[in-house]
């Protein structure tokens, strides 16, 4: 039998502290790999994890095909079915690469994000690159973004988003577009919109356009709450459907479930109508406010006050004579059935023309 002397002994455990101590050192958890390597390069050791990778670096939890650690500059890139698990967020793409230093996460190829909330809802994106700073917080997502909310039920695309998961608020450049429920819903656009506590308030600006099967409205600003399920357009909002078109200084619209309830004008009201038997909205209503009640997304009743001025024109039919009647008055009331006019009453100083015959 071979004996081991006491000085090699106590050598060999000496190397064997060292090589453990070198292990713990390392910024780096690994849990499994198919095939370790590690070279050293420019007085740097580079670790190379080939098949089926698990690896913790901090707190943050990595699954790849393949990664690549620099240990001194704490680096990990890493490629194939790349899976991070990120404190509420769960990221996937085709690469990563993990800046520890700066504590940053870029992605790219084929992202999808998963945010879980409290709650048990869940926001998703995809983009095709995205940069996600763990200490701010920040996400940040550009080409071909989509998103889904679960909890405010929309969903929507965007070229570029930035969100912080911190405070809630985020904006949408190059295009965006968001979708309340579904595409067959109400969708607004505009060139920006900025939202604020996961789109509890949404603020769109320049060229917005809100849109549904029952009207399209424009306007250069819009401001949504959502939990009053309000709107306020500014900026020449601009109204229009099968039965009328509205212009005004300022337009406020309040929603039930996603549908038009009320409609209030303000300043420089002016509005077309189409009555039965027309197919051109030739009848117009002036006023400085009015207001609109509507059932199912279609307008039931109207009010208008201060300095209106009515004109509305009846074409001839197989029933009635064309006629005309063009008044003026301090409030007029619009009693409306499935986008027909059924009654128009002028109240308080009412004067006017009114012409009925053959044309």
């Amino acid at each position: 039998m071979k004996k081991i002397s006491t000085g090699s002994l106590l050598l060999f455990l000496v190397f064997i502290i060292t090589a453990v101590s070198t292990v713990e050192q390392r910024p780096y958890r690994l849990l499994n790999s198919d095939l370790l390597t590690i070279r050293e390069t420019n007085e740097e050791y580079i670790t190379n994890l080939v098949g089926n990778v698990h690896f913790f670096y901090g707190e943050t939890e990595f699954y790849c095909d393949r990664a690549e650690i620099y240990e001194k500059q704490k680096i990990t890139r890493m490629q194939g079915n790349v899976h991070v698990l990120e404190d509420t967020l769960k990221l996937w793409a085709d690469q990563v690469e993990y800046f520890r230093l700066q504590e940053v996460l870029q992605l790219d190829g084929n992202i999808k994000i998963e945010e879980s909330h409290q709650d048990s809802t869940k926001r998703y994106f995809e983009a095709e690159h995205v940069e996600y700073f763990r200490n701010e917080r920040q996400l940040n997502a550009f080409e071909n973004v989509i998103f889904l909310d679960e909890r405010e039920n929309l969903n929507g695309l965007c070229g570029e988003l930035r969100y912080s998961l911190e405070t809630g608020y985020g904006f949408l450049l190059k295009e965006p577009v968001i979708w309340m429920t579904d595409k067959d819903s109400m969708a607004v656009q505009a060139e920006k919109m900025e939202y604020y506590k996961d789109f509890k308030k949404i603020i769109a600006n320049f060229n917005v356009m809100v849109s549904s099967s029952e009207f399209e409205l424009k306007s250069d600003f819009l401001l949504y709450f959502a939990e009053e399920e309000r709107a306020i357009f500014l900026g020449n909002p601009k109204f229009n459907s099968d039965f009328a078109d509205a212009v005004s200084e300022e337009l406020e619209i309040h929603f039930n479930e996603r549908k038009i309830e009320k409609a209030n004008l303000q300043d420089s009201c002016l509005v077309f109508f189409r009555v039965e038997g027309s197919d051109e909205k030739k009848s117009w209503v002036k006023a400085e406010r009015m207001e609109f009640d509507f059932i199912k997304g279609k307008i039931d009743f109207g009010r208008a006050t201060s300095n209106v001025h009515s004109y509305f024109e009846q074409d001839k039919t197989v029933k009635r004579d064309y006629s005309v009647n063009e008044s003026t008055g301090s409030e007029l009331h619009l009693y409306i059935k499935d986008e027909k006019i059924e009654a128009i009453k002028m109240f308080d100083q009412v004067g006017g023309m009114y012409k009925f015959h053959k044309k």
